[in-house]
């Protein structure tokens, strides 16, 4: 689509997007009392808070939320989910119909989130270490090998210095066959959906200012980004 400069800041909104989902996602741990055990289920309750929407009683009641909490918390980041992927594709005008579509394909793709806690162990300065196995979810790379096919008679219509110069009402329009081309490629890769060989992460539970126990938002964001691998995607400015 156009150029617009989105390639050279796409890692800085990957993080943004991390750390908005630690911050809308993120329950804090009372201090009293914590264990490895307590590290073991946060980081559990939070994975699962915020790609499937659940939370099992000990995740709740050790971060003193409720269910509501989780449900309200788990939307918002489908509607993170939902923005970076309009970002990610360059869909600059996407219609409400294409959010519900895609926030439905992200309710979809999460439910194949695999992972596993392996272990916990504390620190010396008293922050707990927890290691995962997280199996990648591998649909942004089936659609990136058929990617190539997929647009290649859209830009035989719609050449690069045709979209350039077109008025906003046209460019409007062929937008949305570039976002139907993208959600197709989608649907079908959804139907062979799987993931990846598993990849081993250690994350930080710590105490942050306020003295409660919560995840390094940096780990987090390195932990998103196994969720779901984007790595070599080819992107609208390629």
């Amino acid at each position: 689509m156009k150029q617009n400069g989105k390639k050279g800041i796409a890692l800085a909104l990957a993080l943004g997007l991390c750390l908005s989902l630690t911050s809308c996602g993120g329950g804090t741990a009372s201090t009293k009392g914590f264990t490895t055990h307590d590290a073991e289920v946060y980081v559990d309750g939070l994975i699962k808070e915020n790609y499937l929407g659940q939370a099992e009683e000990a995740y709740l009641e050790l971060v003193n939320i409720h269910e509501e909490d989780v449900t309200a918390l788990y939307e918002e980041a489908l509607s993170i989910d939902v923005d970076y992927f309009f970002y990610m594709y360059d869909i600059d005008y996407p219609t409400e119909e294409m959010h519900q579509e895609v926030e439905d394909l992200y309710r979809e793709i999460y439910k194949f989130t695999k992972y596993e806690i392996v272990s916990a162990a504390q620190q010396e300065d008293g922050s707990f270490s927890v290691k995962l196995n997280v199996y990648p979810i591998d649909i942004a790379q089936t659609v990136n090998e058929a990617m190539n096919d997929a647009t290649e008679k859209f830009y035989e219509k719609y050449p690069q210095e045709t979209l350039n110069t077109m008025r906003d009402e046209e460019y409007e329009k062929v937008d949305g066959e570039w976002a139907q081309i993208i959600l197709d490629l989608y649907k079908e890769a959804l139907k062979e959906i799987g993931n990846m060989t598993e990849k081993s992460i250690s994350v930080q539970v710590e105490q942050n200012s306020d003295g409660v126990y919560t995840m390094n938002s940096e780990d987090f964001g390195r932990l998103d980004e196994l969720i779901i691998d984007y790595t070599n995607m080819a992107t609208a400015d390629t």
